[in-house]
């Protein structure tokens, strides 16, 4: 009996049409063109005097960011200078990626 249904199964299985597979092509299809790319445009970010820029926004002179426990910038005369405080202390680093 297990040979006739054996045999059964395999006759039904040789009988099975194979199907075709997609033509082969000889050239790829073209790739589409890259994305134009916009181009970089400078905004004139209005500073005040003795003031300093940080993230396209100004900041007047005095102005102070933690960067850290124990790092600080302070807008001095124009520039950002680093400096060293405790009153930091909470503060988390940056993450500049």
């Amino acid at each position: 009996m297990r040979f006739v249904l054996l045999s059964a199964l395999s006759l039904f299985i040789s009988s099975a049409d194979a199907q075709p597979g997609p033509p082969p092509s000889a050239t790829p299809p073209p790739l589409p063109p890259p994305p134009a790319i916009a181009p970089l445009v400078m905004m004139p970010v209005p500073v005040p005097p003795q003031g300093c820029v940080w993230a396209s926004r100004s900041f007047s002179d005095g102005a102070a960011f933690c960067m850290g426990p124990s790092s600080q910038i302070i807008c001095k005369a124009g520039r950002w200078d680093a400096v060293t405080t405790e009153a930091c202390r909470a503060a988390h680093p940056i993450d500049a990626r």
